[in-house]
This record gives C-alpha cells, sequence and structure tokens, in this order.
C-alpha cells in the first residue's frame, strides 16, 4: 500500500486501475458489474479519456474486465488475475551503488529524439505532442536477445547532450545522469507489470505472445521531478531474482 506522500509520483493510469482493482476486492464490483464509463473516470481523475483507455486496456489484457462496444466494461471475476497491475515496491529501500553491483554490459541498440506517445507524455508528466530522447539497449543470453531497455529522458533534461555510446552501453541510465548531467538524481522508484507502449519493437524477443514477458518502469528522480524513465522488457523466468538489494 501506499501513503499520502508516495501517490502523487503514482502515474494516473496506475491509480485508475488500483481503484478498480480495490472495488473488485472489496466486493463493490462484482463479476458482471459494469465498471464506471471512460467519460466517468476521466472526469473523476482529472485525466484525459486516452489515460483512462490505457488504464482499462491493461485491465482487459489481464482478464480483469471484458470491454463491449457499444455497451461498456465489464467485470469478468471477482476472483480472477487481479494481480496483473503495476505496483510500486515500499520506500527507502537503497540500492547498491553501480561501483558495488553487478551490471551486465548492454548492446547499445538505437538513440535520437522521437515524439512521445499519450502513455509516455503521461508517465513524464509533458504535454501532449512532447519530444524526448529515446535510448534503445539489449541485453543477450547466449547470444539471443533476453531483455530490451527503452530510456526516454525529456528533452529538458538532456537539451544540448552529445550521448556518449560506450558509457551507454556500460552502466545504469541513473548513473550516466549523475555522471554526465547538471540534474542531479535524488532517489528513483520500480513499478513492476507496467505496460509496453506504443513505440516499444519487441519482435526480437523469444516469445509468442506478450503474457511471456516481464516488464518494469524505472523512474529517475530529481525531487518531484521526473529526469528520466526506463521501461525493461525481458523474458519471464522461473525461480530468477528481480533485484538484488543491499541494506
Amino acid at each position: 500500500m501506499l501513503n499520502e506522500d508516495d501517490i502523487s509520483y503514482v502515474p494516473k493510469y496506475v491509480q485508475i486501475q488500483n481503484y478498480i482493482l480495490q472495488k473488485i476486492k472489496d466486493g463493490v464490483l462484482s463479476e458482471g458489474d459494469r465498471i464506471p464509463s471512460e467519460a466517468e473516470l476521466s472526469k473523476q481523475f482529472d485525466v484525459s479519456r486516452i489515460t483512462v483507455s490505457t488504464a482499462i486496456k491493461e485491465l482487459a489484457n489481464a482478464r480483469v474486465v471484458e470491454r463491449i462496444r457499444g455497451k461498456g466494461t465489464y467485470v469478468l471475476s471477482s476472483e480472477g488475475n487481479t494481480d496483473k497491475k503495476s505496483m510500486a515496491f515500499a520506500s527507502e529501500i537503497k540500492i547498491a551503488p553501480f561501483e558495488q553491483s553487478v551490471y551486465r554490459p548492454h548492446k547499445l541498440i538505437e538513440h535520437g529524439i522521437i515524439p512521445a506517445g499519450p502513455a509516455l507524455c503521461e508517465k513524464l508528466n509533458l504535454a501532449q505532442g512532447s519530444y524526448v530522447y529515446k535510448i534503445v539497449r539489449c541485453v543477450c543470453l547466449e547470444g539471443q536477445p533476453n531483455e530490451l531497455d527503452y530510456n526516454y529522458l525529456p528533452l529538458s533534461v538532456c537539451s544540448n547532450h552529445t550521448f556518449d555510446s560506450e558509457a551507454l552501453e556500460k552502466i545504469f541510465l541513473h548513473e550516466y545522469i549523475r555522471k554526465y548531467f547538471h540534474e542531479k538524481p535524488t532517489h528513483i522508484k520500480i513499478y513492476v507489470n507496467t505496460q509496453i507502449t506504443e513505440d516499444m519493437d519487441i519482435t526480437s524477443l523469444p516469445v509468442d505472445k506478450e503474457d511471456d514477458l516481464f516488464t518494469w518502469d524505472n523512474f529517475v528522480y530529481k525531487g518531484n521531478e521526473v529526469l528520466a524513465l526506463t521501461t525493461t522488457v525481458c523474458v519471464a523466468q522461473a525461480n530468477k531474482p528481480f533485484i538484488t538489494l543491499e541494506f
């Protein structure tokens, strides 16, 4: 559970999903019940219809709800897969600095400026139509792509910076920002089971469907400002640790 201070860091589409999931858990919404319309949720959470649609689409993909054209969206099962949602880790967990951690080298696939889609603008708190600097990296396992990192930086953060390709293949994005940029990160927040946005090409990963993938968002902050975002998409593996922490 998140406290009030953490709510502002949770993307609005995740807040909408958590609201619906909580209603199902509490029994307010049961199997076959119609959830509030996109217009109602848009007004309640003060967000665009696109943001609401993104939230509902993820719940539909997780088989929590079903969208019926011309009728609305209905709860599929009160005992369905309600854990397929973005989650935030507890605050105050410290990740070991780069110098003390084991980091697998990444292969730089591409980097450059792109227009940010609606979901990405929502995550980075950018105005619709904004542009971001996108960096795509890959980790291979036994010579085959196993993990893709999609990194996004608002142009207000990276401005006229010339990226060091060699460094991008060796260090984490938050470490890169700390080393090369004037704006210094103060903390990161990680959400798991997050959405794959339209600009991501995952065809190089050896899976047949998105259900075989594991995703997480790593937000890099300076205070309340989002400096960057890394969305990692990898092939799900049983009994594999998600992240190693030191206390």
